[in-house]
């Protein structure tokens, strides 16, 4: 999970500790223990030679590799369903905070996977995710399908066709390629 002062660096704070004000510390650590305790963290990875997949489904970054993995994050609907109640309850500060180190927590989980597979593989490309350098954020629900089609369980995240836009909120999909 992230450090305190990512989390509040990420939430517009500073990231020297003391020169956060004590009330808004004592909220940030109350946030942090709470949204442990809400988090289901999740990640799952699939793997495809390049003969699997569809050129349309690889943004030029990372075409002409030899296999992906396909990745998934997230942190759960549960952590949603908080911020939108602290929205709902005229709480923006604690919905800020929670938005926050849930972005900063997921980002984390990801960041960790992602060195372990390069510790285990080697040389790959970077980690991408539709939406970036042009490629269409609708790409999200064909990469869901592809990590789905390979779990041996129920995935409980979703993709709108239309926008994109991933639920839960605090949910990454994203691809490395591997030239070895």
């Amino acid at each position: 999970m992230p450090r305190m002062r990512a989390y509040l660096t990420r939430a517009g704070y500073s990231s020297l500790l003391s020169a956060v004000p004590p009330d808004i510390l004592g909220v940030a650590r109350e946030i942090y223990v709470k949204a442990l305790n809400a988090a289901v963290p999740l990640a799952v990875v699939a793997e495809y030679g390049s003969g699997e997949i569809s050129g349309e489904l690889l943004p030029g970054e990372l075409t002409g590799c030899s296999n992906y993995s396909v990745m998934l994050f997230s942190l759960g609907r549960k952590i949603d369903d908080i911020i939108d109640r602290c929205f709902a309850d005229g709480e923006p500060l604690r919905a800020l905070l929670f938005d926050s180190w849930a972005s900063e927590s997921v980002e984390v989980l990801a960041c960790g996977v992602d060195e372990g597979l390069r510790n285990a593989r080697g040389d790959g490309t970077m980690r991408f995710a539709p939406g970036y350098s042009g490629f269409d954020i609708r790409k999200n629900a064909d990469w869901l399908s592809m990590i789905a089609g390979r779990a041996s369980f129920s995935v409980d995240v979703a993709v709108d066709r239309d926008t994109g836009i991933i639920t839960p909120r605090k949910s990454i999909i994203c691809m490395i390629g591997w030239k070895n």
